[in-house]
């Protein structure tokens, strides 16, 4: 439905334009006929069409000093005034006049003002009728029959003329309004897909119609893989296009018969409607069509000159099912998805029972996590870096999580889990109380050692985040310098003015910062230079297949001569072996931090190895 300001605006427009024929289409009527009103003597009619004329001039030249029921009302009133001036004139032939004034103030003020017109217009009808008649010999035209049938035909156009006109602009905007809003109610603005809206609709439809004809269809949920980590490594701008491409491959490997449907994100639904009547051929079909889907978007994306991996996960559910609604469909296909997604990614899965309880259980263990993090209920364990030389150099606090049950979830589960759910910020904030406990009780055993805590990228761009850690670091009285922030090199991309705005404002007050997982990322090198940065952390992936690896040696061998350039410290995470550590030792790794030097192990234990080397 559209809105009283569209309304207002649509009447706006018809006017303004009306007003502007008008005035031509009088100026190419009125104008003829007052010459031959003028040679007859009927100067009434002459002073009448200039006076109008005149007004209505008026009216358009004060289009923005008069407001617009102002004009409207006056307009009709000019009309209204016409139409009575001719009738006592010409006659009732000059009713037609009349007639156009309700039309007008319907489109143009609404029916009620129509209405009053209505009748003031059969009242001026009924009063003339008292006036004497005029003569035809005197308004010239009892014997030019040419004449008389042009001045009628110009009559007719102009009032006809002004209804047509006025209809067609109104049914116009009416049409392109109500086309817009279906459009924005119905289709994802960024890809012109359906969306959850229609999508629903559509499989209310294609369920009933697959139970009628007794013929099964598919519900497909597909998710794109690592789409949160482009769309945070490079911009918004640079998502939005890979979503776009994937709508387009996935529109291109479907049937016309098919709906594919963004409902949010980087979540697509297709529904393949009337696969086999046959429940083993239609899960055939259904597995080859979301084979193609996944082929399809398992291609590289080429952005901007630059090109992305990305993958998806696909579940798959079929219908018709005895008494569920499109709603639960959805539900199946979703969990399917994530049975995808949870194997490895970039799989096809299909809904099965059991997963039903799966999803139950990610529920539980949601509100178990927003519990445990409210009652403190998590606690850190530290796992300390070493120099070469096998000095303590520091430790980085890993969080744990043990369940009421006893049982231990792992953080690779449960800080997805916090991000997705929007309990990362608190978490992150609880981390940093920890680091800044366990440095008040080294201060009061007279030991000290910079302590590193991760930051996610949710909690390192909260507006208030600067005064966060500063006002933490006042009240547990922690020297700056103590405190190591981690980020991915995600942080690093989109708003990077601010980010870096923000980095440096923390370094003054002494905080330094490391880039964890150095590698792994998009960021340019050329970023680096810009942040006030202290140390890199190479990935564990380019560390475990070390020195054996060709590829790996290259890599951290780059990483170390770079930072030896920028004057960074390195950090080598999951050192397991000797190899591993000699090899880093070798070429001047800094620090190393693994399972060979050191398990992460609560506090009183990393007290204890300070204290033996302090």
């Amino acid at each position: 439905m559209s809105s009283p300001d569209q309304i207002t605006h649509w009447r706006e427009t018809i006017f303004t334009r009306l007003v502007q024929v008008i005035l031509v289409l009088g100026l190419c009527t009125a104008v003829p006929s007052m010459f031959k009103y003028a040679r007859e003597g009927m100067w009434g009619i002459v002073v009448l069409d200039v006076l109008a004329l005149g007004w209505l001039a008026m009216l358009w030249r004060l289009e923005r000093v008069l407001s617009y029921p102002a004009r409207a009302l006056q307009f009709l009133l000019i009309a209204f005034a016409v139409g009575v001036g001719l009738m006592l004139q010409v006659g009732p032939v000059a009713h037609t006049y009349l007639l156009v004034v309700p039309c007008l103030a319907a489109l143009l003020v609404g029916l009620r003002p129509a209405i009053w017109l209505l009748l003031a217009g059969a009242l001026a009808i009924v009063l003339t009728g008292y006036a004497p008649p005029p003569d035809p010999d005197a308004i010239g035209l009892s014997d030019d029959a040419p004449t008389r049938a042009a001045i009628v035909a110009v009559n007719y156009l102009f009032i006809a003329g002004t209804l047509t006109f006025s209809s067609g602009v109104l049914l116009r905007h009416l049409a392109r309004s109500l086309a817009e809003g279906e459009q924005l109610a119905f289709y994802d603005p960024l890809t012109g897909l359906p969306n959850r809206r229609l999508l629903l609709d559509r499989l209310g439809n294609l369920l009933a119609s697959s139970e009628r004809q007794q013929v099964f269809s598919a519900v497909m949920f597909v998710d794109l893989d690592r789409f949160k980590t482009i769309n945070d490594a490079r911009g918004h701008a640079t998502g939005d296009t890979l979503l776009r491409l994937a709508a387009e491959r996935l529109s291109a490997v479907v049937r016309k018969s098919d709906t594919v449907a963004r409902i949010g994100g980087d979540e697509f639904v297709v529904l393949l409607s009337h696969l086999a009547p046959d429940l083993a051929a239609a899960g055939n079909a259904a597995q080859q069509v979301a084979e193609k889907v996944r082929a399809a978007l398992a291609q590289e994306f080429q952005i901007g000159g630059q090109f992305y991996a990305s993958s998806a996960s696909i579940g798959v559910t079929l219908l018709p099912k005895f008494g569920q609604s499109a709603d639960d469909l959805l539900r199946e296909a979703d969990t399917a998805m994530y049975r995808a997604k949870g194997a490895g990614r970039n799989g096809i899965a299909y809904f099965e029972t059991t997963m039903q309880a799966e999803v139950e259980r990610r529920l539980t263990l949601e509100r178990e996590l927003a519990q445990a993090i409210e009652q403190e209920r998590l606690h850190m364990a530290y796992q300390p870096q070493f120099d070469c030389q096998g000095r303590l150099h520091g430790a980085e606090l890993l969080m744990r999580w043990e369940r009421d049950d006893g049982s231990m979830v792992s953080p690779a589960i449960f800080i997805p889990l916090a991000e997705e759910v929007g309990l990362i910020v608190p978490l992150g904030m609880w981390a940093l109380k920890q680091a800044c406990l366990a440095q008040q009780r080294m201060a009061a055993q007279g030991l000290s050692l910079p302590l590193s805590v991760n930051v996610s990228p949710q909690q390192f761009r909260q507006a208030d985040f600067v005064q966060q850690v500063r006002s933490t670091l006042l009240e547990h009285g922690v020297e700056p310098a103590l405190l190591i922030l981690e980020v991915t090199e995600g942080l690093l991309v989109e708003k990077l003015e601010e980010t870096v705005a923000r980095m440096n404002e923390l370094a003054a007050m002494g905080v330094r910062f490391s880039i964890d997982d150095f590698g792994t990322g998009y960021s340019s090198l050329a970023y680096l230079k810009r942040m006030p940065l202290y140390e890199l952390k190479i990935d564990r992936s380019f560390i475990m297949d070390m020195p054996d690896d060709a590829n790996d040696v290259v890599i951290v061998q780059a990483i170390l001569a770079m930072a030896g350039h920028m004057g960074l410290r390195v950090v080598a995470e999951g050192v397991e072996t000797q190899a591993q550590a000699d090899f880093l030792a070798a070429h001047g790794c800094h620090a190393l931090q693994g399972y060979l030097l050191g398990r992460p192990a609560p506090l009183p234990a990393l007290l204890d190895l300070l204290a033996v080397q302090a």
